[in-house]
C-alpha cells in the first residue's frame, strides 16, 4: 500500500513538474515554438517511475502545458511523443537500472526529436519545414539529457532508500 501512496504521489510531482517546468522555464525559438525544461523532468521521473505513471508524467505534463501555453494544435501529438518518450525510459530502467542511462535517455531525446519532426510535418504539410525545426528539438533532447543525468543521482538514491524502506 505504502509503494501505492508513494508512486502515486511522485507521478502527481512528476506532471505537475513537468508542466511548470515545460509552461514557465521556456525559452522562445524561432521557428514557432519553445525551448523548456519539461524533457529532463520527463526523462528523470521516467528513471523512477513504471511506464504507466511515466507516461502520465510525460504526456499530460507536457499536453497540459501546451494548451494553457497557446500551442492547442499539439496537445495530442505531445501527449502521444513525451508519452511514448517517457514509456521507452521506463522500461528500459526498469529493466536493466542505472547501467543503460546513457542510452535509455539519448533514445528517449531521440524518440522526441522524431515525434516533433513527424508532427510539424503533418501538421504544416510540408517536410522542408519539419526539417527546419530538427535543430531546435536537438538541442532540446539534449538540454533534457543534461539536466537528468544532472539530477539522476540524487533523486534515485532517494527513491530507492524510500522503496526499500516499505
Amino acid at each position: 500500500m505504502k509503494n501505492t501512496i508513494r508512486d502515486l504521489t511522485l507521478t502527481g510531482l512528476g506532471i505537475a513538474l513537468c508542466f511548470v517546468a515545460t509552461m514557465y522555464l521556456k525559452i522562445p525559438n524561432a521557428i514557432s515554438g519553445y525551448f523548456n525544461m519539461g524533457d529532463g523532468i520527463i526523462l528523470l521521473f521516467s528513471s523512477i517511475l513504471n511506464p504507466v505513471s511515466a507516461f502520465l508524467v510525460g504526456g499530460v505534463g507536457s499536453a497540459m502545458a501546451d494548451f494553457v501555453g497557446g500551442y492547442p494544435h499539439y496537445v495530442i501529438f505531445t501527449l502521444l511523443i513525451k508519452g511514448f518518450q517517457a514509456i521507452v525510459v521506463s522500461l528500459l530502467f526498469q529493466k536493466f537500472g542505472m547501467k543503460v542511462k546513457y542510452l535509455a535517455y539519448g533514445l528517449g531525446a531521440t524518440i522526441m526529436v522524431f515525434g516533433y519532426f513527424l508532427a510539424k510535418w503533418y501538421l504544416k504539410g510540408n517536410v522542408y519545414v519539419a526539417i527546419s525545426g530538427l535543430t531546435s528539438n536537438v538541442i532540446q533532447g539534449l538540454a533534457g539529457v543534461i539536466v537528468a543525468l544532472a539530477l539522476l543521482p540524487v533523486i534515485y538514491k532517494i527513491v530507492m532508500k524510500y522503496r526499500n524502506e516499505s
